[in-house]
């Protein structure tokens, strides 16, 4: 039996430290005890843990643009996370783990503002039939949580512009996300705000679990860790599975088409095609492209350090040019 009920709101929007207050006190949880833990991200997607974030959204234009790409650890799709919504986790004593008793909360705090919701089959919560709450789930020896997002007042613009799928072929072994219709709550109420959604969330937790009491973050050290590795390129991009990618596009001189074979976000094999009559200066590139990174300025890069006639120059600059365009 739960005899513990805790309450958090991080005061950060950067998401990889509210993940990682997250992780820290799933990893950290006493026995018989439940966090309910609310957080907001300013301008920020966050994919999966099985995601291909090359695959899921456009990532370089959304950092190209101040915001920032995350992983998290639990499962599920990617989401668009801004100051107009609010996240919510229960991060709960394994053996007391009950979604229905957890997604209470969430539909009943909605139902004090005055929205109709409901559950459905795909880890996700509707009003009137579109999505306003994706849920994922992470489960650790002892300990688990069930984290997701309540779209509120979010940029739908925004959210489009980030989360539209490349238009590269890409063919991965990683989880693809499923693509809803969603809405914000002041769709449905224009009184809603995130203040008001907090304040009936805790209500609503007190109402069907107990009486909150503040939680202490004691091991600022830990969390950092954490957060240094949420921040890092390998733990964003290097951690997307196995894939392959094709690419082409029509210069002046020739078509060129790029197929890359990816492990760990680095070109691990690499074929171009091309109708250019300098064939053999074609044959070269693969060469010139394998171990890459997989972005737009260690690809542009890679065809910029190229020294040969001025021709085959001014084609490695077109090629540089057309991957900074790509913005990968």
């Amino acid at each position: 039996m739960l005899k513990h009920f805790y309450f958090y709101m991080s005061d950060s929007v950067c998401p990889w430290h509210n993940l990682a207050l997250e992780e820290h006190i799933l990893l950290n949880l006493p026995q018989q005890t439940c966090v309910l833990y609310l957080y907001q991200n300013e301008n920020t997607v966050v994919i999966g843990k099985n995601q291909n974030a090359w695959k899921e959204c456009r990532h370089a234009m959304l950092e190209s643009e101040g915001g920032k790409l995350a992983r998290r650890i639990s499962g599920g799709g990617a989401v668009f996370h801004d100051m107009g919504n609010l996240n919510f986790s229960f991060i709960v004593d394994k053996n007391e783990y009950d979604l229905h008793r957890q997604l209470s909360v969430i539909l009943e705090a909605a139902r004090a503002l005055g929205i109709e919701a409901e559950f459905s089959g795909r880890n996700d919560i509707l009003s009137d039939g579109a999505k306003f709450s994706g849920n994922a789930f992470c489960y650790k020896k002892t300990s688990a949580f069930h984290h997701g997002t309540i779209l509120i007042d979010a940029d739908m613009t925004r959210l489009a512009r980030y989360l539209t799928v490349s238009e590269d072929k890409i063919v991965s072994k990683g989880v693809e996300s499923v693509r809803a219709r969603v809405c914000n709550l002041k769709e449905r109420n224009p009184e809603i705000t995130v203040a008001k959604m907090k304040d009936a969330l805790c209500e609503s937790f007190e109402r069907i679990y107990g009486p909150l009491e503040p939680l202490d973050i004691k091991d600022k050290n830990a969390v950092a860790a954490i957060e240094r590795r949420n921040a890092s390129w390998e733990w964003k991009l290097g951690c997307s599975p196995k894939f392959d990618i094709e690419t082409g596009v029509r210069f002046p001189w020739g078509r060129v088409d790029f197929c890359f074979s990816l492990q760990d976000g680095k070109i691990t094999d690499a074929h171009v095609y091309s109708d250019a009559l300098d064939a053999d200066f074609i044959d070269s590139l693969p060469c010139v492209l394998m171990g890459a990174l997989f972005s737009s300025q260690e690809l542009a890069k890679r065809f910029g350090a190229i020294e040969e006639t001025p021709e085959r120059m001014k084609m490695a600059r077109d090629m540089a040019s057309f991957f900074v365009d790509k913005a990968y």
